[in-house]
């Protein structure tokens, strides 16, 4: 009986320990789950600096300047009927911005609109203010967007009476700090001179700010509280500007047409770049991603012995692109489009699944294609090592946007298995994170069937090595095109500004990067700037020389490509994966 009672005692004790172990480990679970939503919940909250340009980081050249103050309030008039139409900013030399909803007058034609500086209301006949005053080009409604505003594109306005206001510049974290040197003012339209600064508040007294109904209405228009800036008692005004190093911002627009809220334009200025005249920005760039584990694959590599290639006698390289030798490139897919008569590349990525470009897909059906393995010159396509293989079908990643080319990611999945060997072999899915700060300046292989210089087809693949470029770098190089189509963590440029690029029939091919003799793809082959180009006696749109070329990177698009090979898979990808802080 001792012993029995002795026993159920130890159990008892044993059992009670185990229960406190585990609920110490629940309870640093739990702590972890709630720093890092706290983290998270930081990050959400923060809204980082744009990126206009270098030297001062304007979003118009000699923008908000101290001495030509209040010469971006603009009016618009209809010739016709006479009305005027108020309360809009000019933002650059061909935009301004206001609510237009509030104009009794419509604003769905632009025939007879005119634009006229604030010195002329009042004058809109006399001859001088008829002189600077310019055309409504196209007016663009933005309240399909969480922004209430209208845009509005003209002539270029003369800078003797029009300064635009500078878009904010910086990030938000100084919103509670230094005021004094960065002071806001509530400005109304009708006045030379700021009110008296006043200061940003907190979110939550934000909240106190504003109505039972505000709130539903920030919440039916979709504009998060955290996008609502609110100050402290101030004169009735429409715009919240800051003053910063001798210039004008403009940070906020009066909400509700009350006196202490505004919708933060910080977040939205991509949005008003992309809808502007003149005005450009470089896309925010977003968290970096953590590289997932592979599935039971040492060195977490996607697929077993992945990114290996024979050896073969080294090639020199040079910039302006090279034939490849035959075994270079045993990933390398020659996709044909039999119906349009398009070609693209593609890499293998597993027994079953080729890695493309979504543009090379699009609106098309799988019997449409004809995918070519081991291929290094289309006159021999029975040469020995070259495969063939029907198509089961085709998958367009559900985000694709033709217009914008964005999420420019494919997947094409064979009927039957390749066979893998010396000639034809998968390459490694990235394994890294996603940061592009670490591969920039990497030298990386492209490969494709595409022009070759001066525009020659050409039957060989051939291959170059190019530099991935940081994201500024490429914005900067051509602000208006990149600007429009440069999207961080969805693609990335790369390339030489010496004649070296990826041209037409290059789409969808592989971009990669060797680490420890194997080859990982990071980049996929999706478009450049163009331009019109005698080619085969019409006037063709053609790759120029001395222009980089955007990439849709691999590395954003992780977890939809492994979910849709099924060869590969993640380890844990059914837990939700927790940073410990």
């Amino acid at each position: 009986m001792l012993c029995t009672t002795v026993a159920a005692a130890a159990r008892s004790i044993a059992c009670r320990q185990e229960t406190t172990m585990r609920l110490r480990l629940l309870a640093l679970l739990c702590l972890a789950v709630c720093a890092a939503q706290a983290s998270d919940n930081e990050r959400d909250d923060y809204f980082p600096a744009p990126y206009f340009d270098k030297e001062e980081n304007l979003s118009s050249e000699n923008c908000g300047n101290q001495t030509t103050r209040n010469h971006w309030d603009v009016f618009v008039r209809n010739m016709i009927t006479e009305q005027d139409c108020v309360s809009f900013i000019a933002f650059s030399k061909r935009t301004i911005l206001g609510e237009g909803r509030t104009c009794e007058f419509g604003l769905r034609t632009t025939t007879d609109l005119r634009v006229f500086p604030k010195i002329c209301e009042g004058r809109t006949t006399e001859e001088e203010c008829i002189r600077v005053s310019v055309k409504v080009v196209n007016v663009i409604d933005l309240t399909a967007t969480p922004l209430p505003f209208t845009v509005i594109i003209t002539e270029d306005m003369p800078s003797e009476v029009i300064t635009p206001l500078c878009l904010f510049n910086r990030d938000n974290l100084m919103d509670f700090q230094l005021q004094r040197e960065s002071p806001y003012f509530v400005w109304t339209s009708w006045t030379d001179f700021p009110t008296d600064p006043t200061n940003v508040t907190s979110q939550s007294n934000c909240k106190r700010v504003l109505s039972r109904y505000e709130l539903e209405a920030l919440e039916t228009s979709k504009i998060p509280i955290k996008n609502i800036l609110c100050v402290e008692q101030s004169e009735p005004g429409r715009l919240l500007i800051n003053y910063h190093n001798g210039r004008y911002f403009l940070r906020g627009v009066d909400l509700f047409w009350r006196q202490r809220s505004f919708i933060d334009v910080l977040p939205y200025i991509d949005v008003i770049a992309r809808f502007s005249k003149e005005i450009y920005v470089l896309r925010p760039i977003p968290q970096t991603k953590e590289p997932s584990e592979f599935i039971a694959q040492e060195g977490n590599l996607s697929f077993p012995d992945c990114g290996r290639k024979r050896e073969i006698q080294p090639s020199t390289q040079n910039s302006n692109g090279v034939t490849a030798h035959t075994g270079d490139h045993p990933w390398n897919v020659y996709i044909e489009n039999v119906k349009t008569g398009q070609t693209c590349g593609g890499t293998l990525i597993s027994p079953t699944v080729v890695l493309t470009a979504a543009h090379c897909l699009y609106e098309s059906k799988a019997a449409d294609f004809k995918v070519t393995f081991g291929m290094y010159d289309k006159r021999q396509r029975r040469a020995p090592g070259v495969q063939r293989r029907e198509i089961n079908s085709l998958i367009v990643h559900p985000k694709y946007d033709s217009e914008e080319v964005h999420s420019d990611v494919g997947l094409i999945i064979l009927r039957d298995n390749i066979q893998i060997n010396d000639h034809v072999r998968p390459i490694c899915l990235w394994n890294d994170d996603s940061s592009l700060v670490r591969v920039a300046g990497t030298e990386a292989m492209a490969v494709g069937f595409g022009l070759a210089d001066n525009h020659a087809r050409t039957d060989e693949l051939q291959e170059a090595r190019l530099p991935i470029i940081a994201h500024k770098e490429c914005y900067l190089s051509e602000r208006r095109f990149f600007g429009k189509f440069l999207q961080p963590g969805d693609n990335f440029c790369a390339g030489y500004k010496n004649g070296t690029i990826n041209c037409n029939g290059d789409s969808g091919g592989s971009l990669s990067v060797e680490k420890d003799g194997r080859w990982y793809i990071r980049g996929i082959v999706s478009f450049g700037k163009s331009e019109k180009v005698k080619f085969e006696g019409n006037e063709t749109p053609l790759c120029p020389p001395n222009q980089y070329s955007l990439f849709a990177d691999v590395a954003s698009y992780m977890d939809w490509i492994v979910e849709n090979t099924p060869e590969i898979s993640f380890r844990n990808s059914f837990l939700p994966s927790v940073r410990l802080l």
